[in-house]
């Protein structure tokens, strides 16, 4: 046996710690571009004021979208783990849960990334937002709301797993599970922000780029 510098364990946790370093970086466009106030406005639906940063909003939906498929390659390796461990019953549907919120995620970051800019650059031309925005926009946010709380039950599901096959130390487990849970109980109430999902995943990456791999001769 032999320690390895590059193990599926590193892999999985740099995929889930990039998945937020992704985000990080939009924070850091936003705010060196000087977007935030129409950010703002474009979460109060005042979307004409977007219009001049419409090409930065562009870039910050294509990181977040971007940061969905790079946690879910993650997740993936992850469950491989959890699975080679021996935990079959929780690390498959754990990562069936994280498909389903990727592409649902995937979705909502194209939504705005395309349809979200052409109604907000519409709405600075013609003085008001096109007709067809609404019912499409009441849509992708449920489906958005959808992927956040399966997010969250697929987090608490891997941490499950990892309690039940000791990959990773046991505050890991404990962690991710009770992030899970209790940001989904405060979502039922209303309370969330999108950015959290990718908070704990990369703790768990942190985890494993920390832990000691070994491999045959």
């Amino acid at each position: 046996m032999k320690p390895s510098f590059w193990t599926d364990e590193k892999a999985a946790g740099s995929l889930l710690a990039g998945s937020l370093i992704i985000l990080l970086f939009a924070l850091i466009v936003l705010i060196t571009r000087g977007a935030i106030p129409a950010f703002s406005a474009g979460l109060q639906d005042q979307l004409a004021e977007m219009a001049p940063h419409t090409d930065t909003f562009r870039q910050l939906n294509l990181l977040w979208t971007i940061a969905w498929i790079v946690q879910l390659m993650g997740f993936g390796l992850l469950g491989w783990l959890l699975l080679r461990a021996g935990d079959g019953s929780l690390a498959i549907p754990a990562f069936l849960a994280a498909f389903v919120a990727a592409v649902l995620g995937v979705l909502h970051g194209t939504f705005h990334m395309s349809v979200d800019t052409w109604a907000a650059e519409e709405a600075a031309r013609a003085g008001s937002v096109p007709l067809a925005f609404a019912p499409l926009d009441i849509w992708v946010s449920a489906f958005f709301r959808l992927a956040y709380a399966v997010q969250l039950a697929a987090t608490a599901g891997f941490g499950w797993s990892i309690l039940r096959t000791g990959l990773l130390p046991p505050w890991v487990g404990w962690a991710s599970l009770g992030w899970g849970v209790l940001w989904l109980l405060a979502s039922l109430a209303g309370a969330g922000i999108p950015g959290l999902l990718f908070i704990m995943p990369a703790v768990i990456g942190s985890a494993l780029l920390r832990q000691r791999s070994v491999q045959q001769l």
